[in-house]
């Protein structure tokens, strides 16, 4: 594509786009994610941390967080559940070597410098399981743009800064395939940058990756099939276990006294795999460092979680009725089966798994029909106990 097309396209993207508004709300939530960094973070004697406080941070980082809603203003799509978002802050925050090197990063005006900074983060936190040492780097970029937005761009993948890169031709871009990872993360968010400034584009980093992912340029440099992650599966090690999944909350039952406990049952699943039936079976998915087993994205809308048999290596999708009849949800887990043994498996067999609150006649009877389907009820325990010092 030519500089004066690319230039035209971003023109109409403005006329659409609030851009003002854009800048100005990410002065003020930059503002907040540096003293909560500099008054929580990085401050030893703040003691634990409380997950209230963690949530209303994630937010701003993770699209998927809880809380936020199509129109919530936030760096991106992160791939990270909000129990390891809490478990990487916490991490960061009780490991000295840990918080050091973060805070060296981001108070860092040297590119040199921060390679290094990330290349250690890398080394010390190797053996934690958080999610902050990715391989596509997605909450190293997402918390560096959240800290300062003036000098990162926000698309924090890896896999799409190396798509945008080679797309636009753009010069001085690390080398995706032999480099590591603090290159990968500095050299990539400069060449991107410094690409559209050469262009004739001199907007902040934030309007640049907003019209990367608008309908006028994703379609250009982004195909259908490299949105949906292609899943390999894992090997009979269980290396894939004790991990999390993306949050999100949903209203599963239409019974008010049940929806506050319900709405995080999925989160509550992928939380407590490890401890759960269905971590004794089937392991969580995981692609270059990042976890894509919840709201596992396909053509034909998000799975509720996808898992792969231990012994077996079978999928197994895993669907909530959340407040729909009961021939929607038999119809949505076959569909999401078929989809995989055409798109996937190469024809081999899925599994199905709804988990429900009670089981009806309708339920029955339609899986009467269906071939390897199962169906879990839950049950929610509440108890109070007394307190007494």
């Amino acid at each position: 594509m030519e500089n004066q097309q690319i230039k035209d396209l971003f023109i109409k993207f403005l006329n659409e786009f609030n851009e003002e508004k854009e800048n100005s709300a990410w002065v003020q939530i930059s503002t907040e994610f540096r003293n909560f960094w500099n008054n929580v973070i990085i401050d030893p004697k703040y003691g634990e941390l409380n997950d209230s406080e963690l949530d209303d941070i994630i937010r701003y980082l993770d699209h998927n967080a809880k809380g936020n809603t199509k129109d919530t203003i936030s760096v991106a799509k992160a791939m990270i559940s909000q129990g390891m978002w809490r478990r990487m802050f916490n991490d960061i925050h009780k490991i000295d070597d840990l918080r050091e090197n973060m805070n060296k990063l981001f108070s860092s005006q040297d590119d040199s410098w921060r390679v290094k900074c990330i290349n250690e983060i890398y080394k010390i936190n190797k053996n934690n399981k958080n999610s902050l040492t990715g391989k596509v780097g997605n909450a190293i970029n997402a918390m560096l743009f959240a800290f300062n937005p003036r000098d990162y761009i926000s698309i924090i993948s890896l896999n799409h800064r190396r798509k945008v890169i080679e797309y636009f031709n753009f010069n001085e871009g690390p080398d995706f395939d032999t480099e590591d990872q603090g290159s990968l993360v500095v050299k990539s968010n400069a060449a991107i940058i410094k690409g559209f400034r050469e262009i004739g584009i001199e907007n902040t980093p934030r309007i640049i990756s907003e019209f990367l992912y608008s309908s006028y340029i994703k379609d250009h440099w982004i195909k259908d099939q490299d949105i949906i992650s292609d899943v390999v599966p894992p090997s009979s090690s269980s290396e894939n276990q004790d991990r999390e999944a993306l949050n999100r909350g949903q209203n599963i039952d239409d019974s008010l006294s049940l929806f506050y406990m319900e709405k995080h049952l999925e989160d509550f699943i992928i939380e407590n795999w490890e401890k759960s039936e269905f971590g004794e079976k089937y392991d969580l998915i995981e692609k270059d460092g990042e976890i894509i087993s919840q709201q596992y994205p396909t053509k034909i809308g998000p799975i509720d979680i996808l898992a792969i048999d231990k012994k077996t290596g079978q999928y197994v999708v895993i669907e909530l009725k959340k407040n729909q009849t009961s021939d929607d949800t038999v119809g949505q887990i076959a569909r999401y089966m078929g989809w995989l043994e055409e798109q996937v498996t190469n024809g081999k067999s899925a599994k199905g798994i709804i988990i429900a609150s009670k089981y009806d006649k309708r339920l029955f009877y339609a899986l009467k029909k269906i071939k390897d389907v199962e169906v879990y009820l839950y049950r929610v325990d509440f108890k109070l106990k007394e307190f007494k010092e």
